[in-house]
């Protein structure tokens, strides 16, 4: 399928989305009946949307740079470190909870190669945050940390998936040069 025809159902997925979100009974978060409907969609017209690196920082950094410019700077600045606490050590912990569940699931699966498929999995976005506690009676300082800990672990997501991938490849992996990296000397 060209690229085209894939963005079209994909834009007419979006809208879909809405239209079912609205019509159903049921308080479902908008992200989950795109996921749904992209899902189905893939299945049924064989969809495939393949993004080299380039192109999709393309469409991830405009995302990220709205969201960081609709959150509340005194808010981020207030509660920093908790924000820093679930950026970085949730999904690290994520990271190692989860890699060490699909090596158990998967035996076959090296442990390096689960942590890197776990490092995918274990960052939150900031719009299903935003979507989903839009319905719900939550106070704003809990959205304001939730908003802010999905801006940030992202990079603490692509760190950890750097350093599977790199320990997939070597079979080694040094704690103290992935905690120099992250401290930023190596970047």
């Amino acid at each position: 399928m060209e690229a085209i025809t894939v963005s079209v159902v994909l834009i007419a997925l979006v809208v879909a989305s809405s239209i079912l979100v609205r019509m159903s009974p049921l308080r479902l978060p908008i992200p989950f009946v795109q996921i749904l409907l992209g899902a189905v969609a893939a299945f049924v017209f064989d969809l495939r949307v393949q993004l080299d690196p380039p192109t999709f920082l393309l469409f991830i950094a405009p995302l990220l740079f709205l969201d960081g410019w609709r959150t509340p700077k005194e808010g981020l600045l207030r509660d920093k470190r908790t924000i820093a606490a679930l950026a970085f050590g949730l999904v690290f912990v994520t990271v190692v909870g989860a890699g060490t569940f699909i090596h158990w699931m998967i035996p076959s699966m090296p442990l390096a190669v689960a942590f890197a498929l776990a490092s995918a999995i274990s960052p939150t976005d900031a719009v299903a945050v935003s979507s989903i506690v839009t319905r719900q009676p939550v106070a704003k300082r809990l959205i304001h940390i939730l908003e802010g800990e999905s801006l940030l672990n992202d990079a603490s997501g692509l760190v950890c998936m750097r350093f599977a991938i790199a320990a997939a490849a070597t079979g080694t992996f040094s704690l103290l040069e992935a905690s120099t990296t992250l401290s930023g000397s190596h970047w």
